[in-house]
């Protein structure tokens, strides 16, 4: 288990054993490129407090951890136990992304190449692949 002062780092060393988690709150299933964007805009606008960092176990399991807690908090239970073959950073995958811009569902980015698409849109403009 290691302590990591910000997600994208986490999620570089969870990704060394899994590809897919989920969100321990909602259930919420996502990817690797999907959990990378959040990361990275996470990291750039709520970094951690001072006494928090996130902590990865040895199946790609992803909590966090506070001085004050009494116990562990899990954030991301993985679910596909692939590694991750190709790393990226947030702003390496998706080169065009700006967290501060604020999505009023009127985009979407491809999770393939990061192409900035219409939130209705079903292929990726620049790639051609299927977007959610």
């Amino acid at each position: 288990m290691e302590g990591f002062r910000n997600f994208t780092r986490a999620m570089d060393k969870a990704s060394d054993v899994c590809s897919k988690w989920k969100n321990a709150e909602d259930g919420t299933v996502y990817s690797y490129a999907e959990l990378m964007l959040l990361a990275a805009h996470l990291d750039k606008n709520y970094p951690l407090e001072e006494r928090q960092w996130y902590t990865v176990f040895p199946d790609g399991e992803i909590c966090l951890l506070h001085e004050d807690f009494e116990e562990i908090m899990p954030l991301w239970l993985p679910i596909k136990s692939n590694p991750i073959l190709k790393k990226y950073t947030g702003d390496e995958f998706y080169p065009g992304y700006d967290p501060d811009e604020k999505p009023a569902g009127t985009f979407k980015y491809c999770t393939f190449c990061g192409e900035k698409l219409p939130a209705d849109a079903v292929y990726c403009s620049k790639c051609g692949k299927m977007v959610k």
